[in-house]
């Protein structure tokens, strides 16, 4: 009997010394992340005629979908990528008052900028980041006389239900994407170097996982072809473990996986633009550190499934905002019979543009204009056939750009069209007749005659542009230039305004100025 009792005892001693070295043993963690980036100020859903993500979007379906998701993940993080704003009447009226309204609504933890909060200017945008309730990330940009300094951290550490999350902001290259008044306030750093010694800073100090928010851009831009994107970020760094990223309005439905340096595999997810789609890491780290962490990913559809549960109060909180944007941008000033798209290297949207571009700069200065120039990345929103309302043009033609008229050396507007050709094309008046082969000029006419380089040509085009905006630097060689007042969007107002009123429409088609030489 006690032979028995003694065999007992040391079976119950052996169990209870496996149960306590079992539940010593360090267990995986879990965290979810939610993640926006390039909502581009898309405060309402995008119009159900849209040729691209007819009536997805709205912040007020977001948030229904973000309560609805915290209601299962109490700990889950709220974050954004960068260009929060920019892009619809929205902006242009309040000038990110409302977006930042809306992020502190919908509680975001934490944000970078991207290239678009600068638009204003660095104290405009200090003045917003100061009424944001969350924490905003910026790593490799310095700032000089400003009061953004005070406003940004390079790093940041949370503890999200027992995991302690910490955040770097990575910041695009601002030359060619800010305007140079924008920019004198800026040092950017390559953000290598910068992003794998704040990530280790971080580990040192316990964080279980590091995310990147990234405005980098997931694909190269042959504009900005020099600038790191997230794919080369995570080659060269050690201790990163998740990106999320911006800027290059990439609709990941899957995320991507690349290598670090240690082998292992890092995710990055982006979701595209206009809050089309909310993101969703549902993240798993295991306890073992030599095994990759785990991301179940997902882009959450934003749509009208969720309007039958929109939340009363934050819907008062943006009626007057709505009320009176609807009351300015909802007036017809024009038709189209045309679907008035933009894309490169020609589109119909930029044809007409620059037609009347062109057109307004012979009447402004009562000179000849030998040709017109847009940058395609200026042009954010397709016209669709039917009544056109200032709304739209305000949509399709956003930045408080104006108008600038320059004299060019023949020299000069060939090393022009060299960089426009590289750029895989821009928006360019009915007198260019330009071929591109393999990235090149292959054949290139202004007003049927091949380009004089000792004539000196007038051309119209916008300050950003002629800055040397978007890869354009040639335009800074130009001799002369001026500039007009007078906001683009207003410009090209006036301009259908007066169309109507001749009883035209805006009407514009392909008609071979830009030729891509397969």
């Amino acid at each position: 009997m006690h032979r028995m009792n003694r065999t007992l005892i040391r079976t119950t001693l052996i169990v209870l010394c496996s149960l306590l070295l079992w539940s010593c043993q360090p267990s995986d963690k879990q965290v979810v992340i939610l993640f926006t980036n390039d909502t581009h100020s898309q405060i309402t859903p995008i119009a159900t005629d849209a040729s691209r993500n007819a009536g997805m979007g709205g912040v007020e379906r977001r948030k229904v979908l973000i309560d609805s998701l915290r209601s299962h993940y109490p700990e889950a993080l709220l974050v954004d990528a960068g260009d929060a704003v920019q892009g619809t009447p929205y902006f242009n009226l309040y000038a990110g008052k409302i977006e930042t309204l809306i992020l502190n609504e919908l509680g975001y933890d934490v944000r970078t900028v991207g290239n678009h909060e600068f638009d204003n200017g660095s104290e405009a945008l200090a003045a917003l980041l100061s009424t944001y309730n969350g924490v905003t990330v910026s790593s490799n940009y310095t700032y000089h006389n400003t009061h953004l300094q005070e406003c940004v951290t390079p790093s940041w550490m949370c503890n999200a239900g027992g995991v302690k999350v910490g955040f770097i902001g990575l910041n695009v290259d601002p030359r060619g994407l800010l305007f140079t008044d924008h920019a004198r306030d800026i040092t950017y750093h390559d953000p290598i170097a910068i992003a794998d010694s704040l990530a280790l800073q971080l580990r040192n100090q316990e964080a279980d996982i590091v995310v990147a928010l990234s405005h980098l851009g997931y694909i190269r831009d042959k504009i900005n072809g020099t600038n790191v994107i997230d794919s080369v970020l995570i080659e060269n760094t050690h201790y990163i473990d998740m990106v999320i990223g911006g800027h290059s309005h990439s609709y990941l439905t899957e995320a991507r996986y690349h290598k670090n340096l240690d082998g292992k595999s890092i995710a990055v997810g982006q979701t595209g633009k206009s809050g089309v789609y909310l993101g969703f890491a549902h993240i798993t780290i295991p306890a073992d550190k030599k095994k990759d962490i785990i991301v179940d990913y997902r882009l959450l559809p934003v749509d009208a499934r969720y309007d039958n549960r929109l939340d009363d109060d934050f819907a008062t909180l943006l009626q007057p905002y709505k009320m009176e944007v609807d009351s300015v941008m909802n007036i017809v000033i024009g038709t189209t019979l045309d679907t008035l798209y933009v894309a490169k290297p020609e589109s119909p949207l930029s044809n007409w543009a620059c037609d009347a571009f062109a057109d307004m700069a012979r009447r402004r200065t009562g000179e000849a204009v030998d040709f017109a120039i847009l940058n395609t990345g200026g042009i954010r929103a397709d016209i669709t056939p039917r009544e056109v309302t200032r709304g739209e043009i305000w949509a399709s033609f956003p930045f408080s750009n104006v108008m600038s008229v320059l004299k060019m050396r023949g020299s000069d507007v060939e090393q022009l069209f060299a960089q426009i050709a590289n750029n895989g094309g821009e928006g360019v008046s009915r007198e260019v007749r330009l071929d591109i082969e393999k990235g090149q000029v292959a054949s290139l006419t202004i007003g049927g005659r091949h380009i004089d380089k000792e004539r000196i040509y007038t051309v119209a085009t916008l300050n950003f542009v002629a800055d040397g905006g978007d890869g354009m630097a040639a335009f800074t060689q130009a001799i002369e230039r001026k500039d007009y007042p007078g906001f683009v969007y207003e410009l090209f107002e006036g301009y259908v305004n007066e169309l109507t009123h001749r009883g035209a429409n805006m009407t514009a088609h392909n008609d071979g100025r830009i030729t891509i030489i397969e």
